[in-house]
């Protein structure tokens, strides 16, 4: 693998890391602004939980869009542009009318992928020896978004209300100009780019192991990103309800249950680069179904409200998988589809979830809860299907 300056190496992590932060901050602020928004255009959970899914499934034709022209123009232009993309169809969420304007600009911005460029882009830069570490911090810079989320609505909600709190949504932009500038392209795709090849997705259909490597990487994801929006996504209508927090005291709550998950991602991918990948997303998996029984357990059972929202703060170390998901589809495939097939994966996985939806409906005629344990579900069989896939601890991506 070429040695890469560590200015280079600071600056594509700094970039992948503002790109997934900030796709989460346009992502959760509907989370923590759910019930202002059902209140403020007469709406229920059914909705609302649609629009929680319909914001991830476009996702999928960003992930097409964003991860061809990564495969085929560079990682550098298509990455800067899908956090444009991102940042001004948030905002524009601050001025929509009706319900239905705020579902279609969700779905809009969900085209702006950064998820599969970023990783892509980190992985040819960072040796095997440190990568899931490295992909760990990157998707811990998730939770850092979902912290500036929920402070946003802590702090800006009560004094001008929901609307305002998409403007948040705006911090990349001076990040953009030195991107633009200072950005290196990956010498890696540099290597391997062609002039005249087949669309990346042709591909992989060309290729019975690379097809089936996508399947089942795509459906594991996707039972980690069902869990997670099960489960987080109502977390603070949930507290809200159960425990009669206001809005801003429950997301405060959801903040400190956030920073577990800061600590918990970026210690799961190192042991990654340890134990491999198929066993940390097991073990990860295993503490998260522990928290939701617990939780079952406290709030059903022997009811205790101290109990029920520990629980809370255990179910996120089951989403330590979810530090493994860039790294591991990385170097499952070959360079010149390797953004294309990284982004279609989460994205597929991520907007197929359809958990926020399920947990919606579910609350229309029983509780929340119920359609939130559906998650511990999702847990057990995350323990069963990482073994399907192969383990890829230490390979060196200039093999591809």
């Amino acid at each position: 693998m070429d040695t890469f300056s560590k200015f280079e190496k600071l600056i594509v992590l700094l970039a992948a890391a503002i790109g997934w932060s900030h796709d989460a901050v346009g992502l959760t602020l509907l989370n923590f602004l759910a019930e202002p928004i059902m209140n403020d255009f007469n709406v229920g959970t059914l909705e609302v939980g649609f629009i929680f899914s319909a914001q991830y499934i476009f996702c999928i034709f960003g992930a097409m869009l964003f991860g061809e022209m990564g495969d085929r123009f560079g990682r550098k232009n298509a990455l800067i542009l899908s956090i444009l993309w991102v940042a001004v169809f948030s905002v524009l969420s601050a001025f929509a009318p009706n319900f239905w304007t705020l579902a279609i600009l969700r779905l809009i911005s969900g085209m702006g992928v950064t998820w599969g460029l970023a990783f892509t882009y980190m992985s040819e830069f960072y040796s095997p020896k440190r990568r899931g570490l490295f992909g760990g911090l990157i998707h811990a810079t998730f939770v850092f978004g979902f912290i500036l989320s929920a402070l946003s609505v802590s702090l800006i909600y009560p004094i001008y209300g929901w609307r305002a709190c998409f403007f948040v949504t705006l911090y990349p932009i001076p990040f953009l100009i030195l991107f633009a500038k200072y950005l290196p392209e990956s010498r890696i795709w540099e290597k391997h780019v062609e002039e005249e090849r087949a669309l990346s997705l042709k591909e992989i259909a060309k290729d019975r192991n690379l097809l089936k490597m996508l399947a089942l990487a795509t459906f594991l994801f996707w039972l980690a990103e069902f869990a997670y929006h099960a489960i987080v996504d109502w977390s603070p209508t949930f507290i809200i309800r159960q425990f009669d927090y206001r809005p801003e005291e429950a997301s405060l709550i959801v903040l400190q249950i956030s920073l577990v998950a800061m600590v918990v991602l970026p210690f799961f991918g190192l042991i990654s680069d340890y134990i491999g990948r198929r066993s940390s997303f097991a073990f990860s998996a295993s503490i998260g179904l522990i928290g939701c029984l617990m939780l079952a357990y406290f709030t059903l059972i022997n009811y205790n409200p101290s109990l029920a929202l520990l629980s809370l703060f255990i179910i996120p170390v089951g989403f330590g998988s979810h530090a493994l998901f860039g790294v591991w589809s990385s170097e499952m495939f070959p360079t010149k589809v390797r953004a294309t097939a990284t982004s279609v994966i989460f994205s597929v996985a991520r907007g197929l979830s359809v958990g926020g939806l399920i947990v919606g409906y579910v609350a229309t005629f029983s509780s929340l809860l119920y359609g939130m344990l559906l998650g511990g579900i999702a847990f057990l069989l995350m323990c069963i299907f990482p073994w399907l896939l192969p383990e890829t601890k230490g390979r060196e991506l200039e093999e591809f």
